[in-house]
């Protein structure tokens, strides 16, 4: 709700003009969700975080939800709305029970910059020669979907990743909003108003590796 006030009242601030009138669009975000449910290799389903020009470093709570298709070619990042796509790489081999909130997930995944290619982050990566602090030389971590503290990992994967089986591989394109906003990660380099690219796959399910 609180995510929902500032959406409106920053409206409300740039509306120029007498009329004084704002157009407050509300999506489902089941129909998403459903789409995610069923997703078959190559198949994709994309969602809007916000609309264009808004960059800022989005709050756990996320409320605008479509199902429209991405739009093939890329302008300025900040012009664009801000959507989050999902892309199904390599189906489960079953999948009768899928991840779902509050479920202990292990993935491993590799994390470049949409517009160039280039890694940033990884699950057995490292940086500078060295691992990533506190993951040792794991090449997988652990997260509770739908509960992570924000900013411990892109909130877009409590996004992207509901109702994902064990085996499979997903592509999650996230828009600024949803990584790293308006100041990016030069430490990482990673600009501002930057698109990120996640490949990830689930290795386990609450400590299950066997698909279900």
């Amino acid at each position: 709700a609180e995510g929902v006030a500032i959406l409106i009242s920053n409206a409300v601030k740039s509306i120029k003009g007498d009329n004084g009138f704002i157009d407050v669009a509300f999506r489902n975000p089941v129909i998403f969700r459903d789409k995610l449910g069923n997703l078959s290799p190559g198949t994709e389903v994309t969602t809007q975080i916000a609309p264009g020009r808004d960059t800022t470093k989005a709050e756990r709570t996320l409320t605008t939800i479509n199902t429209e298709k991405a739009p093939s070619t890329r302008g300025d990042a900040q012009d664009e709305d801000q959507r989050l796509t999902v892309t199904q790489l390599i189906a489960p081999l079953k999948c009768n029970h899928g991840a779902t909130t509050d479920d202990l997930l292990e993935i491993s995944y590799l994390g470049t910059l949409y517009e160039t290619g280039q890694i940033f982050d990884g699950s057995a990566i490292k940086i500078d020669g060295k691992a990533i602090p506190g993951r040792g030389n794991d090449t997988s971590l652990y997260f509770v979907l739908g509960k992570q503290p924000f900013g411990q990992f892109p909130a877009a994967w409590d996004l992207g990743l509901q109702d994902m089986c064990v085996g499979e591989r997903r592509r999650l394109i996230i828009p600024p909003v949803l990584g790293f906003g308006s100041t990016g990660l030069p430490r990482r380099g990673i600009p501002p108003n930057a698109t990120l690219q996640y490949d990830i796959t689930l290795v386990s399910i609450n400590g299950l590796a066997i698909p279900q």
